[in-house]
């Protein structure tokens, strides 16, 4: 391939970056063609590139990379892509400095281009040029720029790239653009006797789209303009053949049309599709408009005066409306009752109203509503056809034909619909304007993504206000009817509504009717209604916040009701179809039914595949629904819980190399288990339960149930040692050794006191880790457990490494050593001999210490211990950093590194990178040594742990004279 750069202005100089993301995606710096790979960072790339200088969000580049299965450590491959753009783009961009061209904004990252250095800039500049030039009667010179416009397009946009290329909304709008902008190029050659000039971007876009019947009728009309009549008629014999045979349609009015007009030989017999009407090929005339109605109809709503927030909905939302050419603007809002769609979609046709001066149309659709059934289209389309002096008598009786007249009343008008509050997007669609003059402004509880996938809407899913915008908007409704505004109380109002609007509305109206009810007081009232909706009724509303939620829950079957009604026991702000269905005690399949009723009334949203998340006042209104008594309660529960202690057992064992852990019992009847296939799986499974398991740990514990609670605990830490997650490590433990305490439970005890004190450890805190450890010591030795006590012991001497005394940790870890020869387990094994290597270490014995680390390595290697072949790594690089061969010491190092982060253990990958930069800078390489150190600020979540603590010291220049650092290969730890 040519490594040309594509046409355009000649770069100012030789370190100018230009992109190409119509066709494959290049990337140039000056005239050499830079090499974008691996095919991840490409699509990062490209991505950035079809957002056209706009911001990407980290969610939709994990979406666009791994689709519905992202690994838990996504988000940090998206960084570390991005990190290697940026380092393509800027080779000599210092560490951590805000580079020219990739920028962090609004929680995702912005490419900086312009149209001299992306070529969809470009294109999309000259389109305007060519339609300003179109408009201004200068025909030829609007078809010359359309043709260099479209020279641009080398192949499909991000070519190369497939399936994701052809699939993603992100790529496939622009597709819709680019073909958009041929048909506009044709209409104006044709009409100005340029057809020969627009054939070959015709042909080509025909070929990539063979069955858009636009592209073919205005192909059939070029064609027949510049002569080529036989080659018209074969493409339309082939086309009709092909409509028939692969959808078993005929060919539509606007190609039949189109083929009249070839056969004839006559313009007038293509009206709307570029014809002529001298026969000549030219038409020199102004097009003509359709007679202007008597009357433009003004039907939209009342727009609030006090709206606020929504700001990048609106703007982008404004921005459409404002576009011109191509296809049908169709924007559709959804959104959870109460959030506002109704709002957003009238606030935005008043700003739009100046573009759209033929009209603006509006109706309530009715689909969820107190009473009766969604508006009938047929009566709608009679509604807006009255609108503009149609006659009733004139109206056709059949759907089909009422919304073709409609659409021919629409055609050259510029005119507004709103179609409010609609059931899907079957009752949408007779309501569609044909042409792209016009645009539709949709909302609904439903997530339209047919109405994306048949006419390419733009979809946009509305959650509740942010902090600021709730509070806002409350403080808008109230304004100089309240003297008392203090931030915390109006903060503490929102949050109780949820940050939802209608909920937001409703209490603002309470404040500015009562301003002698202090705002503290409000605040408080909503706080201890707990889950009710007292707080959000009001008798002169018929839209309170309970009423819209009863609109929904009235469409639902029985067992999705009995579903919605049980979800306020799940601790969570969401959940899987595995965990509802063992809350309900039901199937899978009939679980996903439910559940898909559920979202269609919009009474859960998709969080992602298979995962559904609930608002805190729909719980509320479930709670207030109610209908179970104590003992279907308890069952309930009892079911949840027992689905959360099966699944996360069946995790970690996933993630351990060799598990000597307890089975918990057999499910109970109804608990479905989640279906776990492998380690990455296992660690996304722990990353999205996280804060249920958390809360389930303190639950257990509290109502008693002492075994599931230290199981569940147990089953957690390694989860949240790979992660970092210390203070979550401990609290658990915790709560879960004090109910193992008061129940008597000495296995409980045991392993509880060794979970917290790896906690503790890992916080550095090894004056409290070790009476915790030695007790775990005593009660295993009680129990005859001696796995668990090897494992103990082993643990006992690493921390005495980290307290300088290796000399006390050698005689446990050869204790454990002794035992572990009677009681063979590799892995413990494995683990221990790293330990006792440390210790060797620190007492200056290095041949002894290597020999140990390449003993464990062995072991690991043989049976595939990934998470024993890391820290015994980590020995073998410091013997070498000893023995001062510093290049052998930072290819183990990295090879840990690798290893840990194949894992996804961000703490252990931290550690190592930590101790890569020591190396580095012993080495003489302070640059590489400060990267290493900015990489582990990067993984570390907690800024106070000892690592996180150490990086930035190191970064700030400072170092203690015999400052250990972190312990190496405290990855080895057991848990």
């Amino acid at each position: 391939m040519s490594s040309t750069a594509p046409a355009g202005p000649a770069p100012r100089d030789r370190t100018a970056v230009r992109f190409s993301v119509l066709g494959p995606v290049r990337v140039w710096r000056g005239d050499d063609e830079l090499p974008v790979r691996p095919k991840q960072q490409r699509l990062v790339l490209a991505a950035l590139l079809a957002r056209g200088g706009r911001p990407v969000p980290l969610a939709e580049f994990i979406e666009l990379l791994w689709q519905d299965r992202p690994p838990a450590s996504a988000a940090n491959s998206v960084h570390r892509y991005i990190g290697a753009l940026r380092r393509l783009l800027e080779p000599d961009l210092p560490a951590r400095s805000a580079g020219r061209w990739l920028t962090r904004q609004a929680g995702g990252y912005r490419l900086r281009v312009d149209a001299d250095s992306l070529d969809l800039l470009r294109f999309r500049d000259l389109a305007d040029r060519a339609r300003e030039a179109g408009r201004a009667g200068e025909p030829a010179a609007a078809v010359d720029l359309y043709v260099t416009a479209l020279g641009l397009w080398q192949d499909r946009c991000a070519a190369g790239l497939e399936p994701v290329g052809r699939s993603h909304p992100t790529f496939v709008m622009l597709e819709h653009e680019y073909v958009s902008v041929v048909c506009e190029a044709a209409e104006t050659a044709v009409r100005c006797g340029r057809a020969p000039a627009v054939l070959t971007p015709l042909r080509q876009a025909v070929e990539r789209h063979p069955l858009d019947e636009a592209l073919v009728s205005h192909l059939l009309l070029a064609l027949a303009d510049d002569g080529k009549q036989a080659e018209a008629v074969s493409l339309y014999q082939d086309v009709r053949h092909r409509l028939a045979e692969e959808l078993g349609v005929d060919p539509g009015r606007e190609l039949s049309a189109a083929y009249e007009h070839l056969l004839r030989g006559r313009a007038a017999t293509a009206a709307g599709a570029g014809g002529h009407a001298d026969g000549t090929g030219r038409d020199d005339r102004p097009a003509q408009r359709p007679a202007a109605a008597p009357l433009t109809p003004s039907q939209l709503p009342a727009d609030l005066a006090c709206f606020t927030g929504r700001r990048e909905a609106v703007r982008q939302a404004v921005a459409l409306a404002g576009e011109r050419g191509g296809a049908l603007r169709v924007l559709a809002i959804d959104g959870i009752p109460g959030v506002g769609k109704t709002a957003l979609a009238v606030h935005v046709a008043h700003r739009a109203v100046p573009d759209f001066p033929d009209g603006q149309l509006y109706v309530d659709l009715r689909g969820f509503t107190p009473n009766g059934d969604p508006a009938d289209p047929h009566e709608v389309l009679a509604g807006f056809l009255g609108a503009f002096d149609v006659p009733r008598q004139r109206m056709p009786d059949t759907l089909d034909a009422r919304a073709a007249l409609y659409r021919s009343v629409l055609a050259g008008r510029r005119v507004l619909v709103v179609l409010d509050n609609a059931w899907s997007a079957e009752q949408i669609a007779p309501l569609l304007p044909g042409t792209p003059e016009c645009m539709v402004i949709v909302t609904s509880r439903a997530r339209l993504t047919g109405l994306a996938a048949s006419h390419g809407a733009r979809l946009t899913t509305l959650e509740a206000l942010s902090a600021d915008e709730a509070a806002a908007a409350f403080v808008e409704r109230v304004k100089g009817l309240r003297t008392d505004l203090d931030d915390t109380s109006v903060r503490r109002i929102v949050d109780r509504c949820g940050r939802l609007p209608l909920a937001v509305a409703i209490v603002a109206a309470r404040a500015a009717s009562y301003p002698e009810h202090p705002l503290p007081r409000i605040a408080a009232e909503l706080a201890r209604a707990g889950r009710s909706l007292e707080g959000f009724s009001d008798d002169h509303l018929d839209n309170d916040v309970r009423a819209v939620f009863s609109w929904s829950y009235r469409t639902l079957s029985e067992p999705a009701a009995r579903l919605f009604r049980l979800l306020p026991l799940h601790p969570g702000d969401d959940a899987s179809v595995s965990a509802l269905a063992s809350l309900a005690g039901t199937t899978l399949p009939d679980t996903a039914a439910a559940v898909g009723e559920l979202v269609r009334a919009r009474l859960l949203t998709v969080l992602r595949r298979d995962r559904y998340r609930f608002h805190d006042l729909i719980l509320a209104y479930a709670s207030e629904l109610g209908g179970f008594g104590g003992a279907a309660r308890a069952a309930a529960l009892s079911r949840l819980h027992d689905h959360y202690r099966q699944t996360v057992s069946a995790a970690n064992r996933l993630l351990r190399s060799r598990v000597y852990e307890p089975e918990p019992p057999p499910p109970l009847d109804g608990v479905q288990v989640e279906s776990l296939s492998d380690e990455a799986a296992a660690m996304a499974w722990f990353g999205a339960e996280r804060p249920v398991l958390n809360t389930l740990v303190q639950e257990m514990a509290a109502r008693g149930d002492a075994r599931a609670a230290w199981e569940t605990a147990v089953s957690m830490q390694l989860f949240q040692q790979r992660l970092g997650l210390w203070q979550e490590w401990a609290a658990g433990m915790g709560g879960a050794l004090v109910a193992a305490r008061r129940a008597g439970d000495t296995e409980g005890i045991a392993r509880t006191c060794r979970g917290l004190a790896g906690a503790l450890l890992f916080r550095g805190d090894t004056d409290a880790a070790l009476p915790l450890l030695h007790e775990a010591e005593r009660e295993f030795a009680g129990l005859g457990m001696t796995l668990e006590l090897v494992h103990t012991l082993r643990n006992i001497g690493s921390v005495y490494i980290a307290r300088g005394s290796s000399g006390r940790a050698l005689a446990h870890l050869d204790r454990a050593l002794r035992l572990l020869r009677v009681h063979r387990h590799p892995y413990l094994e494995a683990t221990t001999l790293v330990w006792a290597g440390e210790a060797h270490l620190d007492l200056g014995n290095t041949n002894r210490a290597l020999e140990l680390a390449e003993e464990s390595l062995g072991i690991s290697r043989r049976l595939r211990l990934v998470d024993a072949e890391g820290p015994a790594l980590g020995v073998v690089s410091k013997v070498h950093q000893r023995r001062g061969d510093l290049g052998a010491a930072i290819a183990a190092r990295l090879r840990a590194i690798e290893l840990a982060r194949r894992q996804g253990h961000v703490s252990g990958a931290a550690e190592d990178l930590l101790l890569l930069g020591e190396l580095h800078l012993e080495a003489g390489a302070p640059e590489a040594a400060r990267r290493a150190w900015h990489e582990v600020l990067e993984l570390t979540d907690d800024p106070d742990s000892p690592v996180a603590v150490t990086a930035r010291e190191r970064l700030a220049g400072h170092r203690v004279d015999g400052d250990r650092g972190p312990v190496p290969g405290r990855s080895a730890r057991g848990i």
